[in-house]
């Protein structure tokens, strides 16, 4: 097995532009998108997406959020997808991205654990190549059982806040009030070098095909995707963009990133303290309401009224004036390089205990875009079980949250195997 010559790739304010012996080619997100056939796909036709949220006692509502109250910390959600196969994913509060499995109706049910207070639910559904649909589940826990969990998050609220994480693999929520696209004075430039295999045998062969299998994609997060002024970095001589460094989309939770010089960068230590959680107004509460993790316990000024706020490159403040900074987490510290020695569009990550460390993977929806194989060379938190995740060059959108699928079927040759 020999890598290809180097393929030389440029993010652009865009699409994600290939360059290689037959001249260039601009993929968008959408034409570069998984099919999940064992042949070559012909062209296929996308149906429109349609994906109801059950109101309770009522039933399936067409409309973009649905919104209820409830006493109960653990409810199931229902609602209903067309067509039937489509991908749905239901993301949390909390940023914990669920797969959910639709029955051959269509229909699915998920279970959930609320907050207390105002929880919100945000469900995708998809076809790979199509147009993905979006609702949401506004659920408001009260009651007496919710009160409870209330005051002892407020008797100790760092023990119900996330994890301070440096992995790549977090899924987290849109990325919200970010620009539109990079900025387009970013050219970030990649090395790709696609495995030289052929395609594996329908049947037999020195590996096996599996079926079952979740695709996601990640990649490092670009600082022009940021709006805050530069700060000193802790680690590094060079400052950087303030909510690239501290925020919950940015290296602290990311772990990996591309600066507006085109140079990669990671956190090398969290540090001490958790994070902030967003709740209304802009203001900043730990761990209360239901919110995504938002900001570290650190680098970031308070306003006036306690709120969080940050300065912003192109001047002014991002949420009112800054009276009082908060220093960063003790410990924090930022390196140069990546984290981990990745390659794009080969690495993937894996659950080791499905597919070990070190072997060849053949995905057949991504042969148009790289030949197809892969090396499972990293793991994640959120990778568990039959779930795979590819390793791509960022964005220049940063809504674009990748491809994804389920039920994909898959060629695992084992480490140490020569390939076919």
């Amino acid at each position: 097995m020999r890598p290809s010559r180097a393929i030389r790739t440029a993010v652009t304010a865009g699409a994600l532009v290939l360059a290689g012996c037959g001249g260039s080619t601009t993929i968008t997100h959408t034409e570069a998108a998984v099919t999940g056939s064992l042949v070559p796909p012909a062209a296929p036709s996308h149906p429109v997406i349609e994906l109801q949220l059950e109101l309770p006692l009522i039933g399936l509502s067409s409309a973009p959020t649905v919104r209820y109250a409830t006493t109960s910390g653990r409810p199931t959600f229902n609602g209903a997808v067309a067509p039937a196969g489509a991908t749905v994913y239901m993301l949390s509060p909390d940023g914990t991205r669920t797969a959910v499995n639709p029955r051959r109706d269509g229909s699915f049910s998920v279970s959930a654990k609320l907050r207390p207070g105002a929880n919100r639910f945000m469900f995708t559904a998809a076809e790979l190549g199509g147009k993905s649909k979006t609702a949401s589940l506004a659920v408001t826990w009260r009651g007496a059982a919710a009160r409870a969990m209330q005051r002892a998050i407020e008797a100790d609220p760092a023990k119900y806040l996330p994890p301070a994480s440096a992995g790549l693999n977090r899924k987290l929520p849109p990325l919200g009030n970010l620009p539109a696209i990079a900025g387009g004075s970013l050219a970030a430039t990649f090395s790709l070098n696609p495995i030289q295999a052929g395609a594996p045998p329908l049947t037999g062969g020195p590996g096996r095909w599996l079926g079952g299998f979740e695709l996601t994609e990640y990649y490092p997060a670009l600082e022009a995707w940021f709006r805050g002024a530069a700060v000193p970095t802790p680690g590094l001589a060079t400052q950087h963009r303030i909510d690239w460094l501290y925020s919950a989309h940015g290296l602290s939770m990311e772990g990996d990133g591309i600066g507006l010089d085109g140079r990669q960068y990671h956190i090398a230590h969290v540090g001490a303290g958790g994070w902030l959680t967003a709740s209304g107004g802009g203001g900043v509460r730990f761990g209360v309401g239901g919110d995504a993790p938002y900001w570290r316990t650190g680098g970031f000024w308070r306003t006036a009224s306690g709120g969080l706020t940050f300065p912003l490159a192109t001047g002014g403040w991002s949420n009112g004036d800054g009276v009082s900074y908060v220093s960063p987490p003790a410990g924090i510290a930022f390196a140069p390089g990546p984290s981990r020695p990745l390659a794009y569009l080969r690495s993937v990550a894996v659950d080791p205990s499905v597919i070990p460390l070190g072997s060849h993977i053949y995905i057949p929806s991504y042969r148009s875009i790289n030949g197809g194989w892969f090396e499972a060379d990293d793991t994640g938190g959120a990778i568990i079980g039959r779930h795979i995740d590819v390793f791509r060059p960022p964005p220049s959108n940063p809504a674009d949250t990748g491809n994804f699928a389920t039920g994909e079927t898959v060629y695992i040759v084992p480490p140490h195997v020569v390939l076919p």
